[in-house]
């Protein structure tokens, strides 16, 4: 299911996402909370590792000139980093590469110049069942009639045990996010981040892969591939 999950419009190719100026010019989010992920709001908060990916999916700066997002999302040329706007604001950085740890949904993209945005944080291990966690991306924020945002979206929900997402292909090493019709990571959010932590100091534990059973491709728990379970692999690549 979570290969039909690239992009947020019909024609588009489907993806799981939750897909200039420096961060710091990023304008603050205005106004109350609006109807967003499915069932977040507004960006409260300008996160300098969010990357709007050309291709309508999601990533995360992990380093000057490294991306992580999803392998399923396929190519990109470029990626905006450091906005709460897909279009506008933060810092255009050029692709011209990307690697694929074999057997895996993780796929580093390799920046042409380095950032000059904060990159986040990658988690060493997995976060424990219960923990707080914070979805963000400008993925549908509803389903199945998507609706998709300019702002970014966030939404803070639960991490659950690993297995939990069996039925979606997760195993112990994945993150399992809870779910469900009201509030949910959709189509548009693939290769985004799930992140532990509070404002301006944010770890990322996992980038979105797809839904975490077999409920519906939105509007159900969400899997994460685990970063801690790639962490070296990761470094090794990055050279980190």
């Amino acid at each position: 299911m979570r290969k039909v999950l690239i992009a947020v419009f019909g024609a588009c190719t489907l993806a799981f996402a939750v897909v200039g100026a420096t961060a710091s010019d990023a304008a603050e989010p205005t106004g109350g909370a609006q109807p967003s992920i499915i069932g977040g709001h507004n960006a409260t908060e300008t996160y300098s590792f969010m990357v709007a990916l050309s291709n309508s999916c999601g990533g995360n700066l992990v380093a000057p000139q490294w991306i992580v997002t999803a392998n399923h999302c396929g190519d990109a040329s470029q990626g905006r980093i450091g906005s709460i706007s897909k279009n506008s604001g933060g810092e255009v950085g050029q692709i011209d590469r990307r690697i694929t740890k074999p057997g895996t949904d993780l796929t580093l993209m390799h920046l042409s110049a380095p950032a000059r945005s904060a990159p986040v944080r990658m988690a060493q291990t997995n976060p424990a069942a219960g923990s707080p966690v914070r979805l963000i991306g400008w993925g549908c924020t509803s389903w199945p009639s998507c609706s998709a945002p300019v702002t970014l979206q966030e939404i803070d929900l639960t991490i659950l045990p690993s297995l939990r997402c069996a039925a979606g292909g997760g195993t112990g090493k994945d993150v399992c996010v809870s779910g469900g019709r009201g509030q949910s990571a959709c189509h548009g959010d693939s290769g985004g981040p799930a992140l532990i932590g509070t404002r301006g100091n944010w770890t990322l534990v996992g980038e979105t892969l797809g839904p975490g059973d077999n409920a519906g491709e939105c509007a159900t728990t969400t899997l994460y591939t685990g970063i801690a379970a790639h962490l070296s692999w990761i470094r090794q690549q990055t050279g980190t």
